[in-house]
C-alpha cells in the first residue's frame, strides 16, 4: 500500500528532532504504524510472537537496538513503557530515540507510570479529505497562523 504524506508527518519530524520519546495515539487504522515505520531504524511489533517474547524476556532490548526504535502495540508488554521512561530519565537530551504506538487499552488492572515530561503524546486522526486527494484545499491553516492569508474564499461540494 502506498504511503500518503500527511500534515502530521511534518509535526512528528519536528518533535523527533527535539524529544526523546513520542507516543502516537489515536483510533485503530488512522496510520500510526505506517507513520512510525517510516522513521524507525528498529521495529518491534509486539503482535508478532517472536518480537513479543524477546521483549518480555529482556525489557532492556528496547535500549540495546539501533534507534529510533518503534514499539508497535506496546500495551501488550506494559513494562516497555516504564523502561523507555527510565531510559529518557537517564539521558533526557538525546532526541528521536523512541516511538510507541498502540490501538488498545491496557488490560484491566495493569498500570504504568505517567510518561509526563518524558514520553510526549501526539494525537493522530483520520486523514482529511485533502490528505486523501479527494478535494483541493482552498484555505491553509498554516498560512492563517503565519498571517499570510488575506482573504478567505472557497467552496466544497
Amino acid at each position: 500500500m502506498e504511503y500518503h504524506e500527511r500534515v502530521v508527518d511534518r509535526t512528528l519530524d519536528e518533535l523527533m528532532a527535539g524529544l526523546p520519546a513520542i507516543a502516537l495515539e489515536g483510533a485503530k487504522a488512522v496510520g500510526k504504524t505506517a507513520t512510525a515505520k517510516r522513521r524507525a531504524a528498529t521495529i518491534l511489533t509486539l503482535t508478532e510472537p517472536p518480537a513479543r517474547a524477546s521483549v518480555a524476556a529482556n525489557f532492556d532490548l528496547v535500549t540495546q537496538v539501533l534507534s529510533p526504535v518503534f514499539v508497535d502495540e506496546w500495551q501488550l508488554e506494559p513494562a516497555v513503557w516504564d523502561r523507555i521512561r527510565q531510559e529518557v530519565d537517564d539521558d533526557p537530551l538525546a532526541p528521536g530515540r523512541f516511538l510507541l504506538a498502540g490501538s488498545a487499552d491496557l488490560a484491566p488492572g495493569v498500570r504504568v507510570r505517567s510518561g509526563a515530561g518524558r514520553i510526549i503524546s501526539l494525537r493522530m486522526r483520520p486523514m482529511s479529505l485533502a490528505e486523501r486527494g479527494l478535494v483541493e484545499p482552498t484555505v491553509s491553516l498554516g498560512a492563517l497562523l503565519r498571517g499570510e492569508a488575506t482573504g478567505l474564499a472557497g467552496s466544497s461540494p
